[in-house]
């Protein structure tokens, strides 16, 4: 039943009216962030067992959006390069499923965990931050789900985690997702993390690794300037979508 169901999700994107990669920079962009609300945090939606006839996908973990669609985190059973991805459907009577989207690979990836965020103004749609990793969190991949899913760009940072092994105190890197507040001021997307410190793969001057405190990093989005970092008030780089 599964080389339908992947044949179904083809046929169904081909359709999908895919976002493009980029948007006409505004005349203005917009000002550095200074004093934002902390943010909404991520919506709990059931996670369930499969409900979808398989046997060559490998399912992680079904999410049910409560709107008669769910999110599946899924790949094949046989290890494939591109490795897993978010699938979007909607359930039909004989248990086969209608694909309405689904997110570019996590490519080498072992886990693609989706926290979602509701959106104002377009029924169904939501930002999600999918963290990426194997053992440990390799950061968050930030994607728009409506109609299509779009990335973008990747948020790199960690929850610090201090554990004692064989008698030695060790950092390890985890899943910050669930920690991460949304905020919307206008049409500009605010993350901030509700936690005392945060992992930063990379703070776009030169600096990699580095534990710092939360209320000093923040991203934004707007259409105008893609995926922000601020460190301290200070606007780092554009991220790129990754």
């Amino acid at each position: 039943m599964i080389r339908t169901f992947l044949l179904a999700s083809v046929a169904a994107l081909s359709s999908v009216l895919l976002p493009g990669c980029s948007s006409p920079r505004a005349e203005k962009e917009p000002s550095a962030p200074t004093a934002w609300e902390h943010g909404e945090a991520p919506i709990a939606y059931p996670a369930i067992s499969d409900n979808v006839q398989h046997d060559t996908l490998l399912i992680q973990t079904t999410f049910d959006l409560g709107d008669s669609t769910y999110v599946m985190v899924a790949g094949n059973v046989e290890e494939t390069f591109e490795g897993i991805r978010l699938f979007r459907y909607q359930l039909l009577p004989d248990s086969t499923a209608r694909v309405l989207s689904y997110s570019t690979p996590g490519y080498d990836s072992w886990t693609m965990l989706p926290k979602f965020f509701k959106l104002p103004g377009v029924p169904r749609r939501h930002a999600i931050l999918a963290n990426f990793g194997e053992r440990e969190s390799w950061g968050q991949k930030l994607l728009l789900m409506d109609s299509a899913f779009s990335d973008l760009g990747f948020l790199d940072v960690a929850l610090p985690i201090r554990v004692i092994e064989e008698d030695s105190l060790r950092l390890k890197r985890g899943d910050i997702g669930q920690l991460a507040r949304l905020a919307l001021h206008a049409d500009t997307m605010v993350i901030t993390f509700a936690c005392d410190s945060v992992y930063l793969y990379d703070d776009q001057m030169g600096n990699m690794d580095r534990v710092v405190a939360s209320p000093l990093i923040r991203y934004t989005h707007h259409d105008s300037t893609g995926l922000l970092l601020w460190y301290n008030g200070e606007r780092r780089a554009v991220k790129k979508p990754a």
